[in-house]
């Protein structure tokens, strides 16, 4: 009954405008036997210089392009998100036709029949959006459901799932974590942002390992992983991998979602997020906040925060124009424990091998009380694209980012320790 009432929607708006001259495009959209809304319907016109047309689909799953002019066109649907998160493979659909002047044409686009194409698009690969089937390098992609079947909250713990990635951590949550992609150094792995490097603008080495740890999926709507270099696209910081944390598209409509987690070692974790688009899709703004905090810890005094803040916002002004600005902020801090030390008489040169023996020969890491890390980036892009014609695109790009990362220590603890504080600030354009 729901095909049929979109049909009939669609046939009743036909006879209301069915005086003007030039041509219309009417239909609806249907996936599972239901109308889908929030689909992208693009009208291309493949005989002239006229601009492509798109058109979200209503709650009713319909669309309509006006004033068109007689001629063969390429219409194509797209829908590549459910309930706010990235399908896990894009529902696409295409087909061509003749209009004639001052026809009326009526067309349903049913996800369910042929010949629908239905492909994962891969970005970090090449840099540009491609079917999983045109990429020649081994790619994983990890998308939202995955992620949250499996109530993952912090990247590293994501990544663990990665064939060829070796992920280790010097402690709890918010200790410093190292990447190493095919056994190569911890700088050999870059980080992306929605496609853009993101660094420790202080490391030497030019990579994020500093804040990896500080990365929680507040915001996140997959992330692609490139097992292979990518350092012809990404830097040398690439030569072992490439990681791109990417953010969600608003969809059509207002959408919130709060969630909270609680467990041992006194976690408690806070996730809220809130999305607008219009009906047209040419503006889409997201937000999302969580705050993360182990009040405990493994020993008991291992209390660590983490609050991360993502906002984007989409505009397209016109059809061959798209503007997108990103922010993301996190702001952390951990408390640490002294290093472990040796201990006792120990052999006068390091010929022998001798075994570590707690209380013997060495002593574990002990909780010293004024001892902590704290760790903030800001992280801001504006990204514009403009299609000058079907062979041509001008893309750009800017980025601003600042890292901040202050390591405390005072007399307290156990052996001799005297008060120091190191401090690691920077900013950098790109």
């Amino acid at each position: 009954m729901k095909i049929i009432s979109v049909v009939g929607l669609v046939l009743s708006l036909s006879f209301g405008i069915w005086g003007q001259s030039d041509g219309l495009v009417l239909g609806g959209v249907v996936y599972l036997g239901k109308p889908l809304s929030g689909t992208s319907v693009t009208l291309t016109p493949m005989n002239s210089r006229q601009a492509s047309s798109k058109y979200i689909t209503t709650s009713e799953g319909t669309f309509a392009f006006a004033d068109l002019q007689p001629g063969r066109y390429l219409i194509r649907a797209e829908n590549v998100e459910e309930n706010g998160e990235p399908r896990r493979q894009a529902l696409i659909w295409q087909n061509e036709f003749v209009l004639g002047k001052g026809e009326v044409k009526t067309i349903k686009i049913d996800f369910d029949a042929l010949p629908p194409i239905r492909e994962e698009v891969i970005v970090v690969s090449t840099g540009s959006e491609q079917p999983i089937s045109a990429i020649s390098k081994t790619v994983n992609v990890i998308d939202g459901p995955e992620m949250r079947d499996r109530a993952d909250f912090a990247l590293i713990e994501s990544l663990r799932t990665i064939p060829g990635f070796r992920v280790a951590q010097s402690g709890g949550f918010g200790r410093v974590a190292t990447i190493k992609t095919r056994g190569l150094r911890n700088q050999d792995t870059a980080l992306l942002i929605d496609g853009i490097r993101f660094r420790d603008v202080t490391a030497i080495t030019g990579d994020a390992t500093a804040f990896l740890s500080d990365m929680t999926l507040t915001s996140v709507s997959r992330v692609e992983v490139l097992r292979g270099s990518g350092s012809s696209l990404y830097g040398t910081n690439a030569i072992g991998g490439t990681i791109d944390l990417q953010t969600p598209t608003a969809r059509q409509g207002t959408h919130g979602q709060i969630s909270g987690n609680v467990g041992g070692l006194g976690f408690g974790r806070f996730r809220g997020t809130l999305s607008h688009g219009t009906a047209n899709g040419k503006f889409g703004i997201t937000a999302g906040l969580s705050q993360t905090t182990y009040r405990k810890g493994i020993d008991g005094d291992d209390r660590a925060n983490n609050t991360n803040l993502q906002t984007r916002v989409d505009l397209a002004p016109t059809d061959k124009t798209s503007i997108s600005g990103r922010i993301f902020i996190s702001d952390a801090d951990v408390r640490l424990n002294t290093d472990p030390d040796t201990f006792g008489t120990l052999p006068a040169t390091n010929a022998t091998i001798i075994n570590a023996q707690q209380g013997v020969n060495f002593t574990f890491d002990a909780n010293d009380p004024d001892r902590r890390q704290d760790s903030r980036f800001f992280n801001g892009q504006i990204v514009v694209n403009q299609i000058v014609n079907d062979k041509f695109l001008i893309s750009g790009y800017h980025q601003g980012l600042t890292t901040k990362r202050t390591n405390n220590n005072g007399p307290l603890g156990a052996g001799f320790q005297s008060a120091s504080t190191s401090l690691f600030d920077g900013t950098i354009h790109t």
